[in-house]
């Protein structure tokens, strides 16, 4: 037996979505644009290259397991760029409530003193908050008769 009511995608669910969609975008190309400005300050400032030679970045060993881990939880934000757009609300929501403050955490954990890392990190993480502000207030969509215009 099918049931009668059913969740409807109404057009204010679909804006939440492309909203959420376009914000992970612009989180996404902003960590792109500070890797690519931290290999260039790296080409500019005396003996970085040296010490990414010598297996470390800073004070951090780089290593293969680091790498993976770095690799996974920069796949997040990737994911949620196409997750949020085509998830059912509570999937997409509960996802957007986990991704953004993992993400989060990322974004926090290799910040550096560079001024552009510090202001580009400062513009992804409003993003993040945008994006855990906008899944927190989003509501269940209304219920209508299956058959309706709407559904």
């Amino acid at each position: 037996m099918t049931n009668p009511i059913t969740t409807a995608d109404t057009p204010q669910d679909a804006h939440i979505r492309r909203k959420l969609a376009t914000l992970w975008l612009l989180v996404m190309l902003n960590m792109v644009y500070a890797d690519i400005l931290a290999f260039v300050s790296a080409f500019i400032t005396p003996g970085v290259i040296d010490t990414l030679m010598s297996g470390y970045s800073g004070s951090v060993k780089l290593s293969q397991p680091l790498l993976l881990v770095s690799a996974l939880l920069i796949e997040v934000p990737i994911m949620m760029i196409l997750l949020s757009r085509f998830l059912g609300y509570r999937p997409n929501r509960i996802c957007n409530l986990v991704a953004a403050p993992l993400t989060f955490l990322f974004v926090l954990g290799g910040v550096e003193t560079d001024p552009f890392y510090l202001f580009l990190a400062a513009i992804q993480l409003s993003l993040l908050l945008t994006i855990a502000w906008t899944a927190m207030r989003w509501r269940t969509p209304a219920t209508v008769p299956q058959g309706s215009p709407i559904s």
